[in-house]
């Protein structure tokens, strides 16, 4: 293992870290609430960015006034999910050749996302990042969470690295929280909002910047 870098892993968030689909999941998300009578703003839905499928239901369910059958909702999101992602999933800039370099500099990497277990695999194979990652934790893996440190953990267990020797890639407070909380050093990359800049270690505009800063790339 190279010994010479601040960190031994690398662990990112998914979606809006390093594939662009936050804004898709958000206009599918929205119109599967329309279509099973639950109508919802863009700017309501845009707010639940990095909240997990259950609580996001639960806070529809309150906004709207009605309950959500939690799995029409789901099979219909991930319906209207799919025929977009069908057309090909959008990468964040700088991602390919991100992974590329920490592959090369022989450090484990991990995902910990906030999806459920076939959306997350779904979604990693339509990108091609199959090959990058050891582990792939998910909504399903975990008893708490984000903002709960759980993810976290699971993922440095697995890759078998302390969680002070890891580094976060994140997009939203939610995540940053999480994985700050878990005692890694963590890089924000803001995708649709404004950080609150309250947990992460680094806010940058780019993924390959944000890896600059954090001594990780020396380029």
């Amino acid at each position: 293992m190279t010994t010479s870098l601040p960190f031994d892993a690398v662990i990112f968030d998914l979606d809006g870290t390093l594939i662009d689909t936050e804004l898709l999941c958000n206009e599918t998300g929205v119109a599967a609430c329309a279509n099973l009578g639950h109508p919802v703003s863009m700017a309501f839905f845009e707010g639940l960015a990095g909240i997990d499928d259950t609580t996001r239901m639960q806070m529809i369910g309150t906004e709207t006034g009605q309950p959500i059958d939690h799995g029409a909702f789901l099979a219909e999101w991930d319906r209207l999910c799919t025929l977009r992602f069908a057309e090909g999933v959008p990468l964040k800039a700088g991602a390919l050749d991100l992974l590329g370099r920490i592959e090369g500099l022989g450090l484990p990497m991990a995902i910990c996302t906030s999806s459920r277990r076939g959306p997350a695999s779904e979604k990693v194979a339509a990108a091609g990042f199959g090959r990058f990652f050891r582990h792939v934790i998910t909504f399903d893996d975990v008893k708490q969470p984000k903002p709960a440190p759980d993810p976290y953990l699971l993922a440095a267990e697995k890759l078998g690295i302390g969680p002070d020797r890891c580094l976060a890639f994140e997009d939203s407070d939610t995540g940053a929280r999480s994985a700050r909380a878990a005692g890694l050093h963590v890089v924000q990359i803001p995708d649709l909002h404004p950080p609150k800049q309250a947990h992460a270690h680094i806010v940058s505009a780019t993924l390959l910047d944000g890896a600059r800063q954090a001594g990780l790339l020396r380029d």
